[in-house]
């Protein structure tokens, strides 16, 4: 596979949807187990004016926080044997009220927690967000189909708080700090709000850059499980080669190879999605990834217009950074990546054979 040519498909693409402004810009990437190679197209802002977008330029990757942030600590946790696929949420957080919700429950979303409840948007401190959290009613039966939710995600935060004691901190620790490039929690705190693609303009709160924009992440304060994490491209890319890698980037092992064995399996059969450790969909074709997907593949999407592929069939992976949101939700963006990565697979697998 010529990654140069892939870039440059990516590149064609994108140039399209830009210059119609059906999306700002986006920065892109091919990676394999050896090579990276990254671009990017278009503006960074369109409002208040246009800004053009440059390789270091800082995403909020929304819900790709689950498989990128959230996932590889819990994986880390297993690692260390704090906890396991059966562990039940209780025995950890002893005013959860489920006795039978396990953290496998939590990571494939089959717990029965809804897919939201809107009156979150009641609670004005992380402390009622979660006391909220605590009270919600499960709206299936466990284990009975796979109900997307971040609230799984935020419980799943809180058990690595009670475990770790600080969830940036310990992100910094298992992942941040090895990945080359730029990766965090909380941008404008460490002087990169300037740096960050903005996303929506909300009459609530205006135009948001350097703040996360999920609202639950935004009311727990800008760290949480379901959301938070700003990257630019190369960290991205560098997570995507290390998840090809068998938990190794560079000369680090950031998770062992054996740990890299539960990302490989679908936990939820025969129910209504394939979803595996992380919460990643697994060799899923009823996704935006499109049907050329392959059977042993990783996908997941943020709601900012970010995603993640990778494919342990043709050996590599494809991201996608993008705020599609800005300056308002209108752009179909799951439209966008259908086209994108199936072109992409298709490219690639013409260029195999």
């Amino acid at each position: 596979m010529d990654i140069r040519n892939c870039i440059a498909k990516q590149y064609e693409i994108i140039q399209k949807y830009a210059d119609r402004k059906e999306i700002p810009g986006a920065c892109f990437s091919i990676v394999t187990p050896k090579e990276i190679a990254y671009s990017f197209y278009g503006c960074k802002a369109l409002l208040p004016e246009e800004v053009k977008l440059r390789s270091d330029t800082l995403y909020d990757i929304a819900s790709l926080s689950k498989v990128v942030s959230t996932s590889t600590m819990t994986a880390k946790l297993i690692e260390e044997g704090l906890v396991s696929f059966d562990t039940k949420v209780k025995d950890i957080l002893e005013d959860f009220p489920y006795d039978d919700i396990s953290l496998l429950d939590l990571i494939v979303h089959t717990s029965g927690y809804p897919a939201d409840d809107k009156d979150y948007k009641n609670c004005k401190s992380a402390e009622e967000l979660w006391d909220f959290t605590l009270r919600l009613k499960r709206t299936y039966e466990k284990g009975t189909k796979v109900e997307y939710s971040c609230f799984n995600y935020l419980i799943l935060g809180k058990i690595i708080e009670k475990l770790k004691g600080d969830l940036q901190a310990y992100a910094k620790e298992v992942l941040f700090d090895k990945l080359p490039g730029s990766i965090m929690y909380r941008p404008s705190d460490k002087g990169r709000k300037d740096d960050c693609a903005p996303t929506e303009m909300t009459a609530l709160r205006g135009l948001i850059q350097g703040e996360v924009h999920d609202g639950k992440a935004y009311i727990m304060n800008g760290v949480a499980g379901n959301a938070g994490v700003f990257a630019d491209i190369e960290a991205i890319s560098c997570f995507t080669q290390m998840m090809l890698n068998n938990g190794k980037i560079n000369d680090t092992q950031i998770l062992k190879p054996e740990t890299m064995d539960l990302f490989k399996h679908n936990y939820t059969e025969g129910l209504n999605e394939s979803r595996t450790m992380g919460g990643w969909y697994y060799g899923d074709l009823n996704t935006s990834a499109g049907k050329k997907v392959s059977k042993c593949s990783l996908y997941h999407t943020g709601f900012t217009g970010t995603s993640i592929y990778i494919d342990y069939e043709r050996n590599c992976g494809i991201v996608l950074l993008s705020n599609a949101i800005h300056p308002s939700r209108e752009t179909k963006i799951a439209a966008i990546r259908t086209r994108f990565y199936e072109e992409i697979l298709d490219h690639i697998d013409h260029d195999r054979f």
